[in-house]
């Protein structure tokens, strides 16, 4: 008898795990069936909704929105004519937040969100905060010269602050793009409006984040990082259903302790279960 009760035991987890699968694609098919956008005022409606999304493709590693499944046409061509207007256009007049943030991918965070992601880094909008960060070697030394420049210089397009900061070389240049990254990634700088006709002369003008959304530094001051991490994980939650850990540790870049607090308040909560490895929304536990 013992050995008859085994055996559906163990055939019955892959059933399972392919029920919840099916529950986390009609939950997320739910959420993507609201937006159909084919203007600039229904992306930022889709985005307020979402919190946050990818700005163009998907990335199938993570279960999140991107802007580009949601654009009401069949043309690529047309898909990318009117993200590459709209990203510049609605980021400039602070109606979404455009930036380098998600697995260092261009992502579109609303205006209602982005006190979360910042009060996530626990810091108070200080001009010495990034000390800490280049210590711990999460900012390069270019990082540092950036932060200091614009700190004295306010905004600056990006060819000219390569210019003033004196980096010239292929090598160097390599260096200040992933240092602008880390930076945006770390919500210490941010993009502020694109400039200049062609390719050859389309960049960015960049500023200190502190000193392009003030706005959204003091919001951020309301929330301890750890609740804002609750509240980043809770809506992930919202439009994934269901993610492992790794998934949360790389999207967001925290590490595995910030994650399991982040978890464990949330479950206390009973914003989460836990189930097979994944976190997963109640509604779908």
């Amino acid at each position: 008898m013992a050995a008859e009760y085994r055996r559906p035991r163990s055939g019955r987890a892959p059933a399972v795990a392919k029920d919840r699968d099916r529950a986390f694609a009609r939950h997320r098919e739910r959420i993507a069936s609201r937006h159909s956008v084919k203007t600039a005022e229904a992306l930022v409606r889709m985005v307020d909704e979402f919190g946050f999304c990818f700005a163009f493709t998907g990335e199938s590693a993570y279960p999140i929105p991107a802007a580009f499944d949601h654009l009401d046409t069949r043309s690529d061509g047309r898909k990318w004519e009117w993200m590459w207007g709209w990203k510049d256009e609605l980021a400039e007049k602070k109606r979404l937040y455009y930036g380098k943030l998600l697995v260092k991918k261009p992502t579109f965070v609303s205006m209602k969100m982005l006190p979360i992601f910042y009060a996530t880094f626990g810091r108070g909008g200080d001009a010495d905060d990034h000390l800490e960060d280049v210590r711990a070697g999460r900012l390069s030394e270019i990082a540092r010269r950036i932060i200091e420049f614009l700190a004295v210089n306010g905004e600056t397009q990006t060819k000219r602050m390569r210019s003033a900061l004196g980096i010239t070389s292929q090598d160097g240049r390599a260096d200040y793009s992933k240092a602008i990254e880390e930076l945006q990634r770390l919500m210490y700088v941010a993009r502020v409006r694109a400039v200049g006709e062609g390719r050859e002369d389309y960049n960015y003008t960049y500023d200190l984040f502190v000193h392009r959304y003030p706005e959204t530094v003091r919001a951020a001051e309301r929330a301890s990082s750890a609740d804002a991490m609750t509240t980043l994980l809770a809506h992930l939650l919202a439009l994934s259903g269901g993610v492992t850990e790794r998934q949360v540790t790389k999207l967001f870049d925290w590490s595995e302790d910030r994650l399991a607090h982040a978890a464990r308040r949330l479950e206390m909560k009973k914003g989460l279960v836990r189930a097979d490895g994944l976190l997963v929304l109640p509604t779908l536990g």
